[in-house]
């Protein structure tokens, strides 16, 4: 006799029946519903230790609440929102990582004040400070009345719970919704698998996408938040800090403030273009497909220079993402290119697009238009020549005064330094590191020029 879980057992004797227990999660150990110690050569189900500790859910179990949790989302007119933390949300950093200029600025004292507007705090368990992006209360109020919002970091539970205690005092946002790297399924990796949340309506704000590998339809990638100088030495940048440099992003439109418009977008197309019966059947991610395509919508960009020579454009990151935003992309040009995309003014697309009365623009602004969600003005990218050392600083280098033979091999080697500074950056595929360009942009919403 076959027997499956669930279903009625008749046994030898008459009028003997046995209903086995499907088993559909454990809690200690133990079937919630009937009490059995789970077999310990039984892994299946996903453990959300983020909920109870010692939660386990069976496949059919998360599929029975994401489809209840869905039906209620719904009826709410809300959507699902994963909020990662570091560079997204706050930036935070060592005590001991702290830079002298920081220390002279006061940046330790100005976390122990007692005031209920500070956005730095002190994390005195863990020896660090962390700095709220500005606009991130307002940012949280507003999107809680569009979505079910969870915390999802790879730091680990101490540090999670403790962000979380800074971003939500009150325990509205986040309650039993702060996921850490003790609760992913698959090591460096993120998923959706620990989310009580279809895939269909969940939007995922993360400054990083490889950890996304399987929900890159879901993302809105995030400018990194580089405030204190630790983060900017981390990723290479040779510039000061917004803390050095006493400067912030602005509340009004930095990218919380950005961000926050897109997804209210994301909220109300989703919403509003299906009808209440229909709503089962929509997919956020074709919406934020929908609304990506018209950041770059009308543009038809030819790249000069700015890949390997060996390389086929086609499969660079640069022109992918300039398609993901609505751009056309070619190789060859013609009346209907509007923007040349390169690093050199020297080569001969640059000169067309100046005899042509096209744009000439920096790869900088497609990664801003990217980040902004918005055609970016070209006016503020523009290709500009590589700099040659003057002779003021070379003879600050050597410590001598040039005499003509000097000035004359001082010139040469400057013609090939520039050749070279050239190679290296088609070299480099044309353009800086992508936190470089992330910078840049970050540096466009503070309140100040940045340093550099």
């Amino acid at each position: 006799m076959s027997i499956r879980p669930g279903k009625i057992a008749t046994g030898p004797s008459k009028n003997v029946q046995v209903e086995l227990c499907p088993h559909p999660g454990y809690f200690g150990g133990l079937c919630y519903r009937c009490g059995k110690p789970q077999d310990e050569e039984d892994v299946s189900g996903v453990a959300f230790g983020y909920i109870h500790k010692g939660l386990r859910l069976g496949t059919s179990e998360i599929d029975r609440l994401r489809g209840s949790n869905l039906k209620n989302l719904l009826r709410e007119r809300k959507l699902v929102l994963i909020l990662d933390l570091d560079h997204t949300l706050i930036n935070s950093t060592k005590l001991q990582h702290i830079s002298s200029t920081e220390n002279e600025l006061g940046i330790r004292t100005a976390a122990l004040k007692d005031d209920p507007d500070r956005s730095i705090f002190t994390l005195d368990s863990m020896q660090m400070l962390t700095k709220l992006r500005p606009f991130v209360h307002n940012f949280l109020k507003e999107a809680s009345n569009m979505f079910d919002m969870y915390i999802y970091t790879m730091g680990d539970k101490a540090y999670a719970i403790e962000i979380a205690k800074l971003l939500d005092p009150t325990n509205v946002y986040f309650p039993s919704k702060v996921i850490s790297n003790s609760d992913c399924t698959q090591q460096h990796q993120k998923g959706l698998d620990v989310i009580l949340g279809a895939e269909s309506v969940a939007v995922i704000l993360d400054d990083t996408e490889y950890v996304w590998q399987k929900h890159k339809e879901n993302l809105i990638l995030m400018e990194r938040y580089h405030y204190f100088a630790s983060s900017c030495r981390e990723f290479g940048f040779g510039v000061r800090s917004l803390s050095e440099s006493m400067q912030d992003e602005r509340e009004s439109d930095g990218a919380l403030a950005t961000v926050l418009d897109v997804l209210k977008r994301i909220h109300a197309i989703f919403f509003d273009t299906a009808a209440e019966t229909d709503l089962s059947s929509q997919d956020v991610r074709q919406v934020i497909k929908m609304v990506r395509k018209e950041v770059l919508k009308g543009c038809k960009l030819v790249f000069s220079r700015v890949f390997p020579n060996n390389a086929r454009p086609q499969e660079q990151m640069m022109w992918k993402m300039a398609e993901r935003l609505g751009a056309v992309c070619s190789t060859d040009v013609d009346s209907t290119v509007t923007h040349i995309v390169a690093v050199d003014l020297g080569t001969e697309k640059a000169h067309w697009a100046a005899g042509n009365k096209k744009f000439l623009v920096h790869p900088r602004w497609i990664e801003a238009a990217n980040f902004r969600w918005h055609r970016q003005p070209e006016e503020d990218f523009p290709v500009v020549p590589p700099k040659v050392k003057s002779r003021d600083e070379v003879n600050a280098v050597t410590g001598q005064n040039e005499t003509s033979k000097d000035k004359e091999e001082n010139a040469v080697a400057g013609v090939k330094e520039t050749i070279n500074d050239r190679k290296e950056e088609n070299d480099a595929d044309g353009q800086k590191d992508k936190d470089d360009a992330k910078e840049n942009a970050v540096a466009t919403t503070a309140t100040g020029p940045a340093d550099s």
